[in-house]
């Protein structure tokens, strides 16, 4: 009987060829781990270059927006300052007018609050003090004219008369008055003594 062996390995069999000798395996190995680091490595290096242009853009949007914001700043102080100036004219002028106002009003209050049978000789404003001179035909005009001033609300109550004499004007007996009242309220300015004269 003949008997045939059909095994590789048996005897007399060729070895089988490995892909990578023993010898060359560590090697293999290490190579591997090598270049898995270096693909690490380099896609780290990627990822952080990447961040850094990001971060890159991203500053210089925020610096173009910074100095966006700075001139925006710029103009609102500049606004700003012109509407305090402009306020403040705006102030002076009305101060002004109020100025005005304060003589004009106590012209017209006296001047409608004048009886028949007196007169005016001399208006004298200091602050709120006001003085009042002036001739009448009698007492009774001069008392009548204090009540008017006093109850015309442009006063602080009460009007004093502060003289009453007699004189001669023209041969006709006269009372010479002074009145001294105080403005209700002070006026917004310094206003200059208003005077204003007349003569019988």
């Amino acid at each position: 009987m003949i008997r045939v062996n059909l095994l590789s390995n048996g005897p007399g069999a060729a070895p089988a060829k490995e892909w990578l000798p023993r010898e060359q395996r560590g090697a293999a190995i290490g190579l591997l781990m090598l270049l898995v680091t270096a693909v690490g490595v380099g896609g780290y290096w990627w990822y952080l270059d990447s961040a850094r242009a990001s971060a890159e853009v991203s500053i210089t949007a925020a610096e173009a927006e910074l100095a966006h914001l700075k001139t925006a700043m710029t103009l609102l102080d500049r606004a700003n300052a012109r509407k305090a100036e402009l306020n403040e004219r705006l102030g002076l002028i009305e101060r002004l007018r109020t100025a005005k106002r304060g003589p004009l009003s106590l012209l017209e209050t006296v001047s409608l609050s004048v009886p028949d049978g007196l007169w005016l000789l001399e208006i004298k404003q200091t602050g709120v003090a006001v003085q009042i001179e002036g001739r009448a035909m009698s007492l009774t005009s001069v008392t009548d004219f204090t009540q008017r001033i006093q109850n015309s609300g442009l006063f602080k109550p009460p009007v004093e008369i502060l003289t009453t004499t007699t004189e001669l004007v023209e041969e006709v007996p006269v009372v010479r008055f002074a009145i001294k009242a105080d403005a209700a309220a002070a006026p917004a300015a310094p206003a200059a003594p208003v005077t204003g004269q007349a003569g019988m």
